[in-house]
């Protein structure tokens, strides 16, 4: 098909094809639906099934540690692969291959419970099935992010990446609800409605998913740094943002089943609505706040922070299941202003020759979240149920100070770090003064 000479950039294709660009971003935002379904499905199980299975709380954490890591390591590989390979390749293989893995991690739990299995050779099982999975579907954040900024440009561009946050938002908020749902009918059958609708959307982005031609794509120049300055304070950021949610997440269900003496089924249900609630409220944050008022990065960022730590704080001193729902539904305020701030932040600090690396980079910094956060948060649990809450709350106020001094928007980059061995222009000339001075 020969090329229009209209279309120069993925923008004027997203302007020239409006249908086409709508169907993408439905089937984009469906995508990170399912993809953050599964992952809060897992938090809303996997506590109470590790003590099932007889794994201690600390191994229950560093599966989900070993799993960030390689994720954290891979993300920025396939958001640069993304730039080469397209937006679509990454996203049809993350999701099929997401299907595969929880699949194959939901058997080994299945295996744990009939007792096949001794605790610590099931533990090695489950570690190896989520490592691979975060080796294979790790592409589908930074891909999807990339695609949206793409196609879109300034205030459109924070738009578009919190509808992606927003989307995430909603999958958060479906997990539970889902695992809630159909935790009656088998305490594992939730994994496996994730694992299909992951196989159902990979289908569905494989055979309607558009992206702008090749011809247009912008070939990424120099590979971004994970130190360059223009970003480094945006990862910084979400980096301790994600340990203090993702430690959050993990003790939750140990919080519930140990202050309320719930059972496993139980336990999964009370937090699954807990988490559920978090969810819609970062959706609703982000839906009213960024869609309609439409606040600078920096604003989504210092205020989302101030919520956060706030949040942390509450959730330190409450003792009743209805305090711990409020104080996740603040959680989830700060989340759904922090996600768009910090993405668009990052993304329009860089060239558009630049966007899968920094969406790598950004979804590493979150996936090392997770790294740490989890085995933190298990760890430290175990020295007092509150002890998780308060160091969160701590991490957040620093960060809410550290903000305060860092300038956002566009910053230049020196040239050592983009282009090795490249030579600084000379200034220009100074201009001659006028005539008659």
């Amino acid at each position: 098909m020969p090329h229009n000479p209209e279309i120069k950039t993925a923008q004027d294709w997203a302007r020239e094809n409006k249908t086409a660009r709508r169907v993408s971003y439905a089937l984009i935002l469906g995508c990170m639906v399912t993809f953050a379904m599964g992952q809060t499905i897992l938090f809303t199980l996997l506590g109470p099934l590790g003590r099932d299975i007889g794994l201690q709380e600390f191994q229950v954490g560093l599966i989900t540690t070993f799993s960030g890591l390689a994720m954290a390591l891979v993300q920025p590989i396939w958001g640069r692969r993304s730039d080469h390979w397209g937006r679509k390749v990454v996203i049809v293989f993350g999701l099929l291959a997401y299907g595969v893995t929880t699949v194959i991690f939901t058997f080994f739990v299945q295996v744990g419970l009939w007792g096949w299995v001794a605790p610590l050779p099931l533990f090695g099982m489950l570690v190896v099935a989520r490592v691979i999975y975060a080796l294979t579907s790790s592409g589908i954040q930074p891909a999807a992010s990339a695609f949206v900024a793409d196609t879109t440009e300034g205030h459109a561009r924070t738009q578009g990446l919190a509808l992606v946050g927003a989307a995430a938002g909603i999958g958060t908020a479906a997990g539970p609800v889902l695992g809630a749902s159909l935790v009656g009918i088998g305490i594992l059958v939730p994994l496996y409605a994730a694992a299909g609708l992951a196989f159902f959307m990979g289908v569905a982005a494989l055979l309607f998913l558009k992206e702008p031609p090749a011809h247009v794509r912008v070939r990424p120049k120099n590979r971004l740094r994970i130190l360059d300055p223009r970003i480094l304070p945006y990862l910084i950021i979400t980096l301790f943002l994600l340990t203090a949610a993702a430690g959050t997440y993990q003790t939750a269900a140990f919080y519930v089943q140990d202050r309320l003496g719930t059972d496993t089924a139980g336990t999964a249900r009370l937090v699954g609505w807990a988490m559920g609630a978090t969810a819609v409220v970062t959706i609703l944050t982000q839906a009213i706040v960024v869609q309609w008022l439409k606040p600078a990065p920096a604003v989504l960022v210092r205020v989302g922070l101030l919520i956060g730590t706030a949040a942390f704080i509450f959730l330190s001193y409450t003792k009743a299941y209805e305090g711990l729902v409020f104080g996740y539904m603040i959680m989830g305020a700060s989340i759904g202003l922090l996600n768009p701030g910090l993405l668009s932040a990052a993304s329009l600090s860089v060239g558009a020759d630049e966007q899968g690396g920094v969406a790598g980079l950004i979804g590493s910094a979150m996936s090392a979240g997770f790294i740490f956060g989890p085995a933190l948060g298990a760890g430290l649990y175990e020295y007092g149920q509150i002890v998780p809450l308060q160091l969160n709350a701590v991490i957040m106020g620093a960060m809410l100070i550290g903000s305060l001094f860092l300038a956002f928007g566009p910053r230049s980059v020196p040239l050592d770090l983009r282009m090795p061995g490249a030579k600084r222009p000379a200034p220009p000339k100074p201009m001659p003064p006028p005539a008659g001075d």
